[in-house]
């Protein structure tokens, strides 16, 4: 499979986005693959949703899973040159002043458009070193190999289980740090979690942004990654604090959360429907905690109708 991945990724855009288009295909109307998965998390997360609107974002969902497919194993190959082109980072300057003071940051993401080519160009636009967190795959050759093309271009990844003490090892140290971290996978266990209410939904969050933030005392940033058009992106950065031990417990992922739920109104096929992100229920007795009052700010209402934009 590795060599087949390979020999794909040396294929022009041209002749991949036909592979995508088949898989697309394959996916939805042959193999029907995770139709229910997306099905019942489309129809919870928008319950003032017709079907027909349902079903047109499932559509795109699936175009739009097969795109970002095809794209990642071009990753193996991609010319640093390609993947910069490919994906601009606007409002970089906010990371300045923080270089500057030999300032770490956190940078917090969803698994929201092309987050692997996100991974590709952040070290080469964003002043500080760039450290991603990722959970280590079963198969050590596809591990090795992963790890090997996100790093190709100065990114150094680190596992999830070796990430609190590698936090430790470098907040102190003398080169200035930027950690992305994919807050929006399902936490293993819901005891631990932190409780809200998101996309219409109960739903747990890891707590490790909010907990780094306080704990190394580092300002947070939020990356919005947009889709210009097909295989091109730009991210756009947001200050979420630069005061993480002066705000209420809670409000960094919170605040982080609502700026995540308003890119999937905004472009809700763009998103990772596929995961099996509510797979928990609240425990009893677990506090389901409040939303932050940002909706005015973010400009949209929660539970409002949508419109899809072609």
């Amino acid at each position: 499979m590795l060599h087949l991945m390979q020999w794909l990724s040396r294929l022009p855009y041209g002749l991949l986005y036909m592979i995508s288009n088949l898989l697309a295909f394959l996916a939805r109307r042959v193999l029907g693959y995770r139709k229910k998965v997306i099905r019942g998390n489309l129809l919870n997360s928008f319950p003032n949703q017709d079907q027909s609107w349902i079903s047109q974002v499932e559509k795109g969902y699936y175009r739009h899973f097969a795109d970002i497919t095809v794209e990642s194993i071009k990753h193996f190959s991609i010319a640093e040159s390609e993947a910069m082109r490919r994906m601009r980072h606007e409002k970089t300057e906010l990371f300045q002043t923080y270089y500057k003071a030999g300032k770490s940051v956190l940078i917090a993401g969803g698994h929201f458009n092309n987050w692997e080519l996100y991974a590709l160009t952040a070290h080469q636009n964003i002043p500080h070193d760039v450290m991603g967190i990722y959970k280590k795959l079963s198969d050590p050759v596809m591990d090795d190999a992963m790890r090997n093309s996100r790093q190709r271009f100065g990114l150094e990844m680190v596992r999830t289980v070796d990430s609190q003490q590698w936090m430790e090892e470098h907040m102190a140290g003398q080169s200035p740090k930027a950690i992305v971290m994919g807050f929006d996978q399902s936490p293993s266990n819901p005891a631990k979690a932190w409780w809200n209410t998101f996309l219409s939904q109960e739903t747990a969050w890891y707590y490790g942004l909010e907990k780094w933030a306080r704990e190394f005392n580092l300002p947070v940033l939020y990356g919005h990654i947009k889709k210009e058009k097909r295989g091109f992106y730009w991210t756009e950065y947001e200050l979420i604090t630069d005061d993480p031990r002066s705000m209420p417990e809670g409000a960094i992922l919170e605040r982080s959360l609502r700026l995540l739920e308003k890119d999937i109104h905004d472009q809700p096929e763009q998103w990772l429907w596929s995961h099996k992100r509510w797979k928990h229920q609240r425990p009893a007795g677990m506090e389901l905690h409040g939303q932050v009052d940002v909706d005015s700010q973010l400009g949209y209402a929660a539970n409002s109708k949508i419109t899809i934009n072609e």
